[in-house]
């Protein structure tokens, strides 16, 4: 008899997948034919009247949005809380709704907790832990966290998952892939197939605590030396694939911005260790936490920020790592090539592409909102956005979101979201700007480094050729102006000899380190040590070179 109750109050929970995927499919028909008619009232309406009627509009998808969200749960909980988080992008009737599904989800009957735990841990919670309070602290998309302590007096935070939540993520899946297809008819310049896949790995992560639990515990060795990130550890022998206990940590929700006004919190310097921890693990560890919602992040006092949920998780390979930077320093220096370079690297563009066309469009995108704060974002028309991506896309096809991508973009939105809160007025890149310069080299030994710089005289000289060929074929149309002066024409050589000096005293040190190798494995003692001393010779030369005047 218990076990049928169990099952009525699970069923009662979570609606038939059929039904589900039918209920989802209507509403995201229902948003999406919503707005096109109101764009056709557009032309027939006085700018301020259709202002209102548009901001009617927001506010009703949006309690429609949190109403489905609420009484279906699963992955329409995920997406709402990534839509709240985008303070920065979405209109505040949106947000201001959605923010609620951070900590006002309805959470499971207790009695379908307590038969997954007893199922996962093999005893009553009375048993298991010296108190366990049935009142949940927070319910989530797949599991919800209650509050114990344990028979050695620790206090803990127990997150279970909800079960035959595998097939709710299924149904969810399925709804989406729906939605996809018509997405597909309207916007046929995108992936979405790229986009649906990815979430559906992301999900599967997710649905393993054992490896949320290691996640955890690689952040937490990762921030080991740093006293300001705070990362609760993890109790294993309480811990299963569906049950994950680790500490209890407290704080102040990083949106809740009353109480941290009140706790004298200086909030631009939260902005900046939030932003700068994300630094560190995009640069420095190449493995970052992927859901920064306000529910995933409290503050304390210092300020200190404390993170939780480490279900979503990403390693960065290399090469995404070397193109991020690139990208992100050539941003800083306002180099539209630069930038092109790195997202041909991070696999956006193709080497076969119009590569001049697409400089010429990401200078344009970039003198149009690199220096904008959030509140002067949060201005801009949503439609007039969406169609210069739309042309963009149009207009080079081949332009493509890469798998691995994803996950950072959504990261980076939902950032972006939480600092303009915390500072409407804050521009994200010259925050990152000394992280960026200070990391580029950072966590390389000296080898690694110097190849570095290599690489990057390298990739200098093979372009002398390609833009010698452009400024050729831009002389033969007739298209070439040039001013220069004996100053100009100085400069110029004296960047000429800095690159090929470089590239000569590397190509030196790699002579030296080979002989090195080679000397060192035929006992040869004398000619090792010489060759030893000459590499460090050369690389403190190369180094020096750095220090001095850089090529303009």
């Amino acid at each position: 008899m218990a076990q049928v109750m169990i099952i009525y109050a699970y069923m009662s929970y979570y609606l038939h997948p059929r039904r589900r995927i039918i209920k989802i499919i209507i509403l995201a028909s229902k948003i999406f034919l919503s707005y096109k008619f109101l764009g056709f009232k557009k032309p027939f309406s006085r700018e301020e009247s259709f202002r209102q009627k548009q901001k009617k509009l927001h506010q009703k998808n949006a309690e429609m949005l949190f109403e489905s969200a609420t009484s279906l749960k699963g992955v329409l909980i995920k997406i709402g809380q990534f839509l709240s988080a985008r303070v920065d992008f979405l209109p505040d009737e949106y947000t201001d709704v959605l923010s609620k599904l951070q900590d006002q989800i309805p959470p499971a009957d207790f009695n379908v907790i307590k038969n997954r735990l007893i199922e996962e841990l093999g005893e009553e919670p009375s048993i298991i832990f010296k108190s366990f309070n049935e009142e949940p602290i927070a319910a989530a998309s797949l599991g919800q966290v209650h509050e114990a302590v344990l028979k050695n007096g620790d206090r803990v935070a127990v997150k279970i998952q909800y079960p035959k939540i595998e097939d709710v993520v299924k149904a969810d899946l399925k709804a989406l892939k729906w939605v996809v297809k018509f997405l597909r008819r309207q916007f046929k310049d995108i992936n979405f197939d790229v986009l649906i896949d990815e979430f559906s790995r992301i999900l599967q992560d997710e649905l393993n605590y054992i490896h949320e639990g290691r996640n955890a515990e690689i952040f937490y060795d990762n921030f080991s030396d740093d006293k300001d990130i705070i990362v609760p550890k993890i109790y294993w022998e309480y811990t299963t694939l569906k049950v994950l206990t680790l500490q209890f940590v407290e704080g102040i929700k990083i949106s809740n911005i009353d109480e941290i006004e009140k706790a004298n919190i200086d909030k631009k310097e939260l902005a900046t260790l939030l932003l700068s921890s994300y630094m560190k693990q995009f640069l420095i560890n190449c493995f970052f936490h992927g859901d920064p919602h306000p529910g995933n992040l409290f503050v304390q006092e210092g300020p200190k920020l404390v993170f939780v949920d480490f279900g979503l998780m990403q390693r960065i390979p290399s090469h995404m790592r070397e193109g991020l930077l690139n990208t992100g320093l050539s941003i800083i220096k306002r180099d539209s090539a630069g930038i092109v370079q790195g997202l041909i690297e991070l696999g956006f563009l193709s080497r076969k592409d119009d590569i001049r066309g697409i400089e010429r469009v990401v200078g344009y995108f970039m003198e149009k909102y690199r220096d904008i704060t959030p509140r002067e974002f949060k201005n801009i028309n949503i439609n007039e956005i969406s169609q210069e991506i739309h042309d963009l896309l149009r207009t080079y096809p081949s332009v493509q979101i890469p798998n691995n991508f994803i996950l950072f973009a959504r990261t980076m939105g939902m950032l972006n979201g939480i600092a303009s809160k915390l500072d409407p007025d804050l521009n994200i890149i010259e925050i990152a700007t000394p992280y960026a310069k200070r990391f580029a080299y950072e966590g390389k030994g000296w080898v690694e480094g110097t190849i570095a710089k290599g690489k990057e005289l390298g990739i200098s000289l093979t372009n002398i050729p390609r833009q010698l060929e452009d400024i050729l074929r831009t002389s033969n149309r007739g298209e070439f102006h040039m001013h220069i002066t004996s100053k100009d024409i100085n400069n110029v050589l004296n960047n000429i000899h800095s690159v090929l000096h470089r590239f000569l005293v590397l190509f030196t040190i790699i002579i030296f380190m080979l002989a090195y190798i080679f000397f060192q494995n035929n006992g040869r003692f004398f000619e090792t040590i010489l060759a030893g001393a000459a590499t460090t010779v050369f690389t403190i030369i190369l180094i020096c070179s750095f220090f001095r005047n850089k090529p303009s």
